[in-house]
Order: structure tokens, then sequence, then C-alpha cells
């Protein structure tokens, strides 16, 4: 298999001009264009066999030709001689097979820079500009000129040389945009004004270029550039701008706060607010163990600094072009709480087959810190292990309180900081106008063991005490609460005496702020702890206006970290702090109380996130997620209490968020958890039966999820609200869809239609016209299909809905398909991206690759299709819902290319997760009759066809590709001597 064994003793580099070099770095000279052109063409195929008509089009054109095969054989001779010649026999493998030729050597420049762009837009999820810009950077190096260069002339030279120019313009875009973020617009002004004098109708340049120019202070000038671009598109293509433009327009003329510049950190590493003193040789140890692929368990006990010295290290890494992602694991608790967090900060979200195998694939080549592991160690073990064993360029970083004990654990242990570092460290924090002396200081230090956090609490009490008090009341309360005892839990025993002795020494009003915001998971804003800490009910009371001051106090007192992000402050506890705190909360019998005004304050937030248009935005659906922990930690903590109700009242609020991100498995799993809370209305009920039903269909659990819609149906029966009725219609009738009874899917969806259409409910009417397009199109009217897409499509660009958008423009583009207008097909694909990367829709981007493949086999271009569809099936295994129309598709394209035993592998995945009869079973079986038939097993072909033919037939499944598929293979039979 391709990718197998040695490297390829040769390689070449397309990227530029074309050029050969042996595997030891050595130039290899080939003088004509056409040979050249050969050996380009077969590295694009990966050492794949390309068939003789298409390696003859692609060198020749389309038009007739004398004897393809022989041209080709003449071809190929002559290059063999160049190579031996340089190379040497045996030293290459140009072989023909019965597919066509193949040669054992890959486009190297072109995997370089995919990987790289592969790190840029990794990064890019993160929020990592400087990674994004150096790895888009390090991509865009590696072009030496106009892509094939000297090979234009060939017509597979010219389309492929400026398919690659036009990635690499995506990428010079990229890297733009990312200098916008981490440095002067006007450094980027410039090349962004030749670049759109070379590109004047390209909208994502010319937005770029306004928004330097407003951060310059020209206002007026980015506009005029807007307008400028509006016209240009209105007069060369009759088109109006893209939305994205029109909202930027919007955004300058508002002179919205958010076109400001942000800091260029990574959002997942959290900001210093005070240096870092004290650990310098322990950092640069680690930044030498972490330069290489590696697991490191930074190993000590609470307050010992693991996770601030983690956090260092990991910032230089970034600020050296790595990708970097932190999980923070304190908060969560429960069965695979932590390959959770680790799919959705890897973004890898839904229900993808192997979650840490795709986190694998999505974070190597960077660095993963895994922080506060100890009360989850065996989960990160496990995970840990994995990882690495898919991911050989990934290092990991874990901080614990103990070792995870696998195979290749680099366990570095962190002990106390020595004494003059935890002098320097408490003179640092200190209150500036202290008196101090060394030895009080160096006493103070030890009552505590030198540790970090023990250090800067005792620094922060000299807001109220002397140095000299200090040290006095340190020493007897520590000796007082451990027993004068230094066993080998001393160290332990003197942070916790020393949370206590802060925490007792705290006014009133603090102490009660203190434990109350330890509910927050994640951070917290100052009106979020206004509305929880200081809600009415709670006894003792908390004036609302007294948390800010409070929150300062405590701040001071290092009991409360301060983040600086755009739009205000954020604050947080150390998770030692927090644990502290939360114990304080426990004792004070408060617990519940102030669990229930968090799970109403998350309540709220996801409620004004979407009040204004109903998660329809990019914006809105982002503006939940912010909050994802602490709405995470509400759901979690609610079922089995007085609060499950309020519980299921969240999960149905993030309903929409959650599909809109396709967190199918999200949503199922709390929803499970939820649904049959006591004290809940039966509409809530029945919505929760509904849209757990939908979310079980959406991970393939079909039977489950039908049985839930029944229950669904019959609670919503009962009840007189049309918006229940309409949402468990939808669902019933997509689940029927994927369970292949098309005919029973339009009895549900057009009763919901015409439900829609009395309440004249724009949002559902799309929503319908979409599903009974799907509907239409599998049972093989696409005409139909593509006005019902269009009404849907129609009605969504009026409500400006960014999801429907990105959902209707890609099924349209299936429509488009099937009524053979190919490339009309690609341009709504590409459109439908747009939305869809906005809104992080890890669903419709692989349906949208999908579109780009199976236009490429229509165009009868295999190896184009085998690479899109190769991006679907990795979008699929990442984020979407295990094997399915990607597995399917692609095992089609590998049998037309003869690489049988691949889609026979592909297709035995579909048939282990898939429901007999399902949709994608229909699908499947046809291309299992035409593997069979590929094989020469032609009475397995005949059984498998008449099958899947009358599976058809009985489930009305007509879908147009899938059919005429079959129909090739039964005439192929047909044909067959008897």
């Amino acid at each position: 298999m391709p990718g197998i064994g040695p490297p390829p003793a040769l390689e070449i580099v397309i990227l530029g001009p074309v050029a050969v070099r042996r595997g030891d770095g050595g130039a290899v000279g080939i003088g004509r264009p056409l040979e050249r052109a050969v050996l380009a063409r077969l590295a694009l195929a990966r050492g794949r066999p390309v068939p003789d008509e298409r390696l003859a089009a692609d060198l020749w054109g389309d038009g007739d030709l004398a004897r393809p095969a022989g041209r080709l054989r003449v071809l190929v001779s002559r290059l063999r001689t160049a190579l031996d010649s340089a190379v040497g026999k045996g030293g290459f493998t140009l072989a023909r097979t019965p597919g066509g030729y193949a040669l054992d050597a890959r486009p190297a420049d072109l995997e370089a820079a995919r990987s790289a762009a592969d790190r840029a837009h990794a990064a890019a999820r993160t929020g990592d500009h400087a990674a994004v810009r150096a790895a888009a950077a390090e991509a865009l190096g590696l072009w030496r000129g106009p892509s094939l260069a000297d090979v234009r002339g060939v017509p597979f030279g010219a389309s492929e040389g400026e398919r690659l120019d036009a990635w690499r313009l995506d990428l010079l875009v990229e890297r733009l945009a990312a200098d916008l973020e981490t440095g002067s617009s006007a450094q980027v002004r410039d090349e962004l004004g030749r670049l759109c004098a070379e590109h004047p109708l390209n909208e994502r340049l010319a937005c770029l270029l306004a928004l330097a120019l407003y951060r310059d202070g020209r206002q007026a000038d980015a506009l005029a550039r807007l307008a400028g671009l509006r016209r240009a598109l209105a007069d060369v293509l009759g088109v109006d701008p893209a939305p994205q433009t029109v909202e930027m327009e919007m955004r300058l003329l508002r002179q919205d706060p958010s076109l400001s510049p942000v800091a260029a950190e990574p959002v997942r590493l959290p900001r210093p607010v005070t240096s870092f003193v004290g650990r310098d040789a322990d950092r640069a140890s680690l930044l030498e163990r972490l330069a290489r692929p590696s697991l490191v368990t930074v190993v000590g006990e609470p307050g010992s600094g693991k996770s601030r010295l983690a956090v260092e290290v990991a910032r230089e890494v970034a600020a050296a072009g790595r990708a970097v992602t932190l999980v923070e694991l304190a908060p969560l608790r429960g069965e695979d709480a932590a390959v959770a967090a680790l799919a959705a900060a890897a973004g890898v979200e839904g229900a993808a087959a192997d979650p840490v195998a795709a986190c694998a694939a999505a974070l190597d080549g960077g660095l993963l810190v895994l922080d506060n592991a100890e009360h989850l160690v065996d989960q990160v073990a496990e995970a840990a292990g994995r990882l690495l064993d898919g991911a050989r360029r990934l290092t990991v970083l874990v901080t614990s309180q103990r070792p995870l004990l696998i195979a290749g654990e680099e366990p570095y242990r962190l002990g106390p900081l020595d004494p003059s570092a935890a002098a320097r460290l408490f003179e640092d924090r200190r209150v500036a106008d202290a008196p101090s002396d060394p030895s009080v200081v160096g006493a103070i230090c030890a009552a505590v063991d030198h540790l970090p956090l023990g250090v800067e609490l005792a620094a922060g009490l000299t807001r109220t005490l002397t140095v000299r008090q200090l040290a006095e009341r340190v020493d007897d309360r520590l000796r007082l609460l451990v027993g004068g005892r230094r066993d080998a839990g001393g160290r332990h025993a003197s942070l916790r005496a020393a949370l206590d002795w802060s925490h007792d020494l705290l006014p009133a009003r603090e102490r009660v702020l203190l434990r109350r915001v330890a509910v927050f998971s994640g951070g917290f804003s100052l009106e979020a702890a206004e509305r929880v800490a200081a809600a009415p009910d709670l006894e003792p009371a908390l004036d609302v206006r007294d948390v800010a001051p409070a929150i300062t106090e405590l701040a001071d007192r290092s009991l409360i970290t301060v983040e600086g992000r755009s739009g205000g402050r954020r604050f947080g506890l150390l998770e030692t702090v927090r644990d502290h705190a939360s114990a304080k909360l426990d004792e004070a019998g408060e617990t519940g109380a102030v669990r229930a005004g968090h799970l109403a304050w998350c309540l709220a937030h996801v409620r004004a996130a979407g009040q204004e248009d109903d998660f329809a935005s990019a914006e809105a659906v982002a503006q939940v997620f912010q909050e994802w922990p602490n709405l995470r930690d509400a759901l979690e903590h609610a079922p089995g209490t007085g609060r499950a109700a309020e519980g299921l009242r969240l999960a149905l609020e993030l309903n929409t968020p959650w599909l809109v991100r396709g967190w199918y498995a999200e949503a199922r799993r709390h929803l499970a958890a939820l649904a049959g809370a006591p004290g809940a209305e039966p509409a809530e009920r029945a919505a929760a039966l509904s849209d757990h039903g939908f979310a079980c269909a959406m991970v393939g659990r079909l039977e489950e999820a039908a049985e839930l819609l029944e229950r669904a149906a019959g609670l919503a029966a009962r009840i007189d609200d049309d918006g229940l009725a309409m949402t468990v219609l939808y669902h019933r009738g997509i689940v029927e869809i994927e369970r292949g009874r098309l005919r029973e899917a339009f009895a549900p969806l057009l009763a919901g239609e015409e439900l829609a259409r009395k309440a004249a409910h724009e949002q559902r009417m799309a929503a319908f016209a979409d599903a009974l397009g799907t509907l239409q199109l599998y049972a093989g009217r696409p005409e139909e299909a593509y006005e019902r897409y269009g009404a849907g499509l129609a009605a969504d660009r009026a409500l400006g809905d960014e999801h429907g958008l990105a959902r209707g423009l890609s099924n349209q583009a299936q429509a488009l398909l099937d009524l053979g207008r190919v490339e009309a097909a690609v341009e709504r694909a590409t459109e439908s991206d747009r939305y869809a990367r906005r809104l992080d829709d890890r669903h419709i981007l692989p349906l949208n690759e999908l579109i780009r493949g199976n236009a490429a086999r229509i165009r009868g271009d295999l190896a184009a299709a085998e690479s899109s569809l190769r991006a679907a099936l990795a979008h699929a295994e990442e984020s979407s819902d295990g094997p399915g129309m990607a597995h399917i598709d692609l095992a089609d394209v590998l049998v037309r290319r003869g690489a049988l035993d691949e889609a026979a592998g592909l297709l035995k995945a579909v048939y282990a997760q898939t429901t007999e009869h399902s949709t994608p079973w229909l699908a499947a079986r046809t291309v299992s009759a035409a593997l069979f038939l590929a094989r020469g097993e032609h009475e397995a072909a005949r059984e498998v066809a008449e099958t899947a033919a009358a599976a058809h037939e009985a489930g009305g499944f007509g879908w147009r590709r899938y059919v005429e598929r079959l129909r090739t293979v039964t005439d192929a039979l047909a044909a067959e001597p008897s």
C-alpha cells in the first residue's frame, strides 16, 4: 500500500518548475518537459496507478489520440532510460500495472506544504495567530515560483498548476490575516494593496485591506475600498458581495470595537498577571525535553507550581511557532471526561468513530498540555498512550500529583523552590510599602515549605499584616494545624493550613464571595459573580454592590486570578483555591442553593445569546460556547437533584447550538441524563425525547431514535403546541429518511410543513423545505429536490440564517450533481463552505468535500475524485458520525481505479456500524455489487445486485447516482455469456 515501506528513491518537487531528486538529495536532470510532466502526474497519484486513458488525456488533451497506449509506452521507455542513467537500475520503480502506470515517488514539497497548512488550520482553531503565521509562512516558503511552471503547456500542468497557485493565494491570505492580528496593520497594508490590484474580485483580500486601513485610522479609505469592490463585482460578475463582506462594511460603519487588534497570544493559554519567579532552571530543562516528540509528566504536590510552569513553557513553545493546545482537566469528572475535553480542545466534535485517533491526527506535530490530571490519571494514561501511538510528531506535557506510569513517560519531579527563589517570589508579591527583613522572609517561606502557592498566599497577607507579624502568626498557625510534624504529608498539610488561615483572616464579605464563586468552572465575569453570589434568596445576604470591591480584595490576596480580555476582565480561581472554597461552600450548607443560581445564570446566558436570531448567526453560536465549561458543569451537576428540570431546560436551549456545531454525541449524553427530570412540564419532556431521538439518529442509533420519537409523538399529541408538533414531525421525518423508509417520511414532513405555513413560521418552513428536498433527492427526483432546496434557501437568505444557508447550499449542490450541473454544484459547495467555517460546522464541511469528489468523478478525473473523497473521509473520521457516505463514495472510486481491497475495507466499516436497510446501507449495496463484479465474482455480484434492487424498491430508494451505478452493474452482468 502507498505510504508503507522505505522512503522512495525519487522525490518530485512541483511548487515551481518540476525538479527530480534522488533519495540522497542529489538532482536528477530530465531534459524534456513532457517527461517531467509524466513524473509530476504520477507523483501526484502517490504510488497508485494512473489508467492509460487518463494519463494520455492529461498529457495531450481529451481529443482523439492515435494509439495512446503506444505513445505512452514510447514516452515511458524514454523516461526510464533517462532515470536509469541518473539513478541507476533498481533505484526507482516506474511500473506498468493492470490499472496503468505507477511511480514510487511523491510530491515532496507539496506534502510538506500540506503538513504546514494543516498546522496553520489547527492553530487557527485555537486562535493562535503567531502559530498560524509561522506555519503558513513555512508552507509558502516551499514555492519556488508558479506551480508546475515549466509544464504549463501540458493540459494537466495548466489545470493543476492553476489550482495549486490558487491554494498558494489562500495560504497567503491566511498568513496576512494572522499578520494583522500579530503586528502592525501598516506592515501588511502595502502587500495587501498589491494583491488586491492583482486580484480585484477577491473579497477576502479586500476585507483584510479594509481592516488594515481602518486600524490605521483611515475609516473613509476602508469603506471606499469595499464600495469599489461592490461596483467591480456588479460590473464584472453581475453579483452582490458575499454576506461576510456586507457584514464587514456594516462593522466598519458602526466602528465595531471587535475590529480593534487583539493580542497575538493563543486563546487557550491563560495570560500571566504576575511575573514568573524561581523556576528558570526547570523551565530550561522542560523546554529541552519538549523539543522532541515525548511524554513528560511534571509531578509535584499541590501548590508546587506545576500548572504555572507548564503554561510558561507552553507559551515559549507557541512563540517559536509551534501549535499548542491546553486542556484543563481539574474541573472534569466522570467516565470519558478526559477524552471528551481533549476532543473539544482539538476541535474534534460530534460522534467520531474513534475520537482519540481523530485527536491524534489533529494535534500531530504540536504540543498538548494536559493540566491537573491526578483525579483522572487512568483516563489520561490511556488517552496519552494512544495519542503518541497515532501521532509520531506529537509532544505531550502532563501536570499531575502522580505519574501516569505508562511506557515512554518521562516524569519530571517538581519540588519546593530553593530558599533564595522562594524569598525572591515573596519579595515580588508582597505589598510594596511593607518593611522587609531577609531573615523574617526566610522564616515565612520555610513555614509554608517554600511551596510557590503558599509563598504567594503569605505575601498577599502583607496587605493586612507587617512582614514580622505575618512571620509570627504563620509559624504558630501551622504548628497548631499540623501538630508540628513534617512527615510525608507535611507540605500538603502546610498548604491547607495556609489556605485555612488565609481564609480565616478574610473579612466576612470576602469569605462569602470566595466560596460562592467556586461554582464557576472556566472562569467568570463580574456580572456573572454579581448574579450568582449576590442572589437575593441566599443567606447570608451579599449586597450586589459589594461584589466588585470583594473581587478586588481577593485578587490582591492572590485568591482570585484576573485575566484581561477584549471587552472586559475575566476572573478565576486556582484549582487548589477552588477546591478549598468548594469545601467551605459545603460547610456553609450553601452548595445546592448556589449551584441553582449558577444553573439559572447559565440558562439566562444561552437564552440571551439566541434571543435576537435564534442562533441563526455564527456570532450567537460562538457567544454560547464562550461559557462552555460553565454550561457543561451546570448540566453535569443537575441530574438526580432538585435542579434536574432546570438542567433539562438548559439542555433544550443548547440543542440548536449543539446541532449547528454537529455536537450530536454531547447532545445525546446530556439529554439522556436529564430527559426524565422530575418536575419537567409535559411539553419539555416531549421536546427532550424528540431532541434526544434526533441526536441518536445523527450518531447512527436509528432504532433507538425511532422509539424515542414514538414516545415524543404520543406526548405531543396531548399538548396543544404547534411549535412542539413541528419539532417532532421534523425529527420523525428525518429519522425515517435515515432509516431508508422514504415513503413513510413524506407524511410527517408534509404535515409539519403545513403547520409551519399556517403559523407563518418562515424558519420552520425553510427547514421542512430542505428536509423534503433531501427526501425527493433520495427518492430519485432531483428536479423536485432542487426546487425544494431553492425555496428553503430563499427563506434562509431573507432570515440571515447562516446554519440554514450552509446546510441548504450543500444540499442543493447534491441535487445539481444528479442533474448533471457539475460546475454549479461545486460553486454551491464553495459558498456553503464559507458559512460552515464561520459556524465551525463539522457536519457540513465533509459533505462539501464529498460533492467536490463526486463532481470530479462525473468529469472522469478519478485521481481528483479520490483526493477530495479522502479529504471528506478525514473530515468525517475526525468530527462526524462514523462510517457513512464518504466511505461509500470513496469505495466506489477505488473500485473504478482497481484498489479493490481498500474498497472492501471501507464497505466493511460501513456495514459494521450502519443499520440494515438504512439509507447509507442501501447506497453501499450498490458499490458492493460493483466490487464483486470487478473481482470477477459474477454470481455474488448478481445476488447482491438483485437484493439491492429489491431493497431499493421496498424502501422507495431511488437516489439517482446509486441507482444508475447499480444499473451499470446489472447491464454488465447481462452482457456476460451465460
